[in-house]
């Protein structure tokens, strides 16, 4: 940090300014790209589109799927002329810029559209950590052999080209699409997870929590304008996603899966550190024990009112959770109801 000025706790902790404000009617919209994904898969069963048929249809449209992943290669002519302006390379053109990418389970790629209040959002699906890196590179990454930090299972992918939707609906549109790596969450074992039946059940279990958490993030970008690396937006995300994928929250599990050991303790390289840059050490441990409270608080308060869980009231608990500050008590729940565009 030498050279930059420190975050101060009170503005890390600090909630979403525009929270207390009504949210538009919702469900919002769907953005218009999305008939593009739509139209794909329409055909699919269970609304499924998978395996060699799926690649062979994205890799047109997303020749970022084709090029070999090797240093320098966003730079290169054969990626502008790929990638920026949608002409096509030969075979051999492709095999001279370094090895194609190497898929491990191809058959194994699934896409399918997740509905939200906030939007549909496409999602691309692989069991396959390897395959779930090459996604990451060739969308997020600009074909760029970059790393992932452990314990990465998801990225949600926003303004990267795709001439599907660009020769559909103009030079302008750029696509987005979150990817999910079928991995247990926060590489806890389910014989961490309460009630948990199963190393099987809680391997679908993180699945849905993961998309839930991904899909909040956008949701708060989105009304309220930001997407934030801080511990308050994991609690929110984490809290949707649990009770989407559990039925409860947990607070105990949140702090596993945020990166503490079995008694409570930061491990120096758990996933909390990617949520408090700009603090010093200090300040950095102050907001991690903060969260704890917050997210023990949050755990009793919807512990006595389960009616809270109920999905029809998601969008009502994520208004309220958007409410909170890291540095107070969990509010209580409204006791008037939130506005009316907020739909029960």
């Amino acid at each position: 940090m030498a050279g930059q000025s420190l975050l101060a706790l009170a503005d890390y902790c600090q909630g979403f300014q525009p929270a207390t404000e009504p949210w538009p009617p919702l469900p919002l919209a769907d953005d218009i790209t999305i008939s593009w994904w739509r139209q794909l898969i329409e055909a699919a069963p269970g609304g499924v589109m998978q395996g060699g048929e799926l690649l062979e249809a994205l890799q047109p449209v997303l020749p970022q799927l084709r090029l070999p992943q090797v240093p320098g290669i966003s730079r290169s002519d054969l990626y502008r002329r790929l990638v920026l302006r949608g002409e096509q390379a030969s075979a051999e053109e492709l095999a001279a810029a370094g090895p194609e990418p190497q898929w491990q389970e191809i058959g194994s790629l699934e896409l399918w559209l997740a509905p939200h209040p906030c939007g549909t959002m496409p999602v691309l699906h692989t069991p396959n950590g390897a395959d779930f890196l090459l996604l990451v590179r060739a969308l997020a990454h600009r074909c760029e052999p970059v790393g992932l930090a452990d314990g990465v299972h998801a990225h949600a992918v926003s303004g990267f080209i795709h001439w599907g939707l660009i020769r559909q609906f103009g030079p302008q549109s750029r696509a987005r699409l979150i990817l999910l790596h079928e991995a247990p969450y926060g590489s806890v074992g389910a014989s961490e997870v309460s009630g948990c039946p199963g190393e099987a059940l809680w391997l679908e279990a993180s699945t849905a929590l993961r998309l839930e958490h991904e899909l909040t993030h956008l949701a708060t970008k989105r009304l309220l304008g930001e997407m934030r690396l801080n511990l308050l937006d994991e609690l929110i995300a984490d809290g949707m996603g649990m009770v989407a994928a559990l039925g409860r929250f947990d607070a105990r599990l949140f702090g596993r899966c945020l990166g503490l050991d079995q008694v409570g303790q930061p491990q120096p390289a758990g996933r909390w550190n990617s949520y408090v840059g700009g603090l010093s050490a200090v300040d950095a441990q102050q907001a991690l024990a903060l969260t704890q409270q917050r997210a023990q608080e949050l755990e009793t308060l919807l512990a006595r009112q389960p009616h809270l869980l109920l999905p029809e009231r998601s969008m009502e608990r994520l208004h309220w959770l958007c409410q909170q500050r890291l540095d107070c008590p969990i509010s209580g729940w409204p006791t008037d109801p939130l506005p009316s565009s907020v739909n029960k």
